[in-house]
């Protein structure tokens, strides 16, 4: 899975210009081999400066794979290796700042919440995809009600009624199986939903995806929303707007070469 990604943008541009693929490949295997060595998630900092997560998949205690998410940046400055062999290539260094400092930016607290949300989505996802035809558990209900129902108030006590469940089944089992209780959840939910209406239309406002995950007032929103990312939601939308101009640009690139041919 990380052998094959292609990569942030500030990625492709070490892999590409400085040619630096091959080390990309050996840092993932290194990791893929700590990760199984040591049996949980790891985090690391590529020679490259950015932050990766990788935990092992496992399917009734047999390793499947390996899981990755990142290229995080936890630190503004440049690794000076990279810095330096970037400038020996003739390449402007402003380019590489300013895509590097377009990454996602975390603090340890944010960065260690990250790693426990990835660890139990991925065992989520995996136990729910893959293992075997059965009936969805009590928890996939859960919040399959959850992602069908976002923009409405519901209560524990209403998912209990509608999947015919007692309130102490779903308290006791979202607790077991996810380490977090209903309420965590619920709000967590549509945080993952507010995300992704910015994704797809960052031109709304934040007051207007707020709404349509059930929130009118967008204070209210913003505390919750930085509880569970440690950021305000400010932060997310800029981070998408700074890689939808980061991706305009790069698509730009070769039209104004040309033009500069041209002239």
């Amino acid at each position: 899975m990380g052998l094959k990604n292609p990569g942030s943008a500030y990625c492709r541009l070490i892999q590409n210009k400085l040619r630096l693929r091959y080390r990309c490949c050996h840092q993932d295997k290194l990791a893929c081999e700590r990760c199984e060595q040591h049996d949980k998630t790891i985090v690391y900092s590529c020679y490259a400066g950015l932050t990766e997560i990788v935990t092992p998949i496992k399917i009734d205690g047999k390793l499947i794979g390996y899981g990755f998410a990142g290229q995080f940046i936890t630190d503004y400055k440049l690794p000076e290796e990279i810095e330096q062999l970037w400038v020996e290539g003739g390449f402007d260094v402003k380019d590489l700042r300013d895509t590097y400092k377009a990454g996602p930016f975390f603090e340890k607290p944010a960065l260690d919440n990250m790693c426990k949300l990835f660890s139990m989505m991925l065992d989520f996802i995996v136990t729910r995809r893959y293992v075997g035809i059965r009936h969805p558990d009590v928890v996939e209900r859960v919040m399959d009600y959850l992602d069908e129902h976002i923009a409405e108030p519901l209560s524990l006590g209403d998912i209990a009624a509608a999947l015919k469940c007692s309130r102490s089944t779903i308290s006791h089992k979202v607790k077991r199986k996810l380490g977090m209780n209903f309420k965590k959840l619920y709000i967590f939910k549509k945080v993952q939903h507010f995300e992704s209406i910015i994704a797809a239309s960052p031109e709304l406002q934040i007051q207007e995806a707020a709404a349509l995950v059930g929130y009118e007032d967008p204070f209210y929103f913003s505390r919750l929303y930085k509880k569970i990312r440690l950021a305000c939601p400010s932060s997310y939308v800029d981070s998408v707007l700074r890689k939808q101009d980061l991706v305009k640009n790069n698509s730009q690139e070769p039209l104004r070469r040309h033009q500069a041919a041209g002239e």
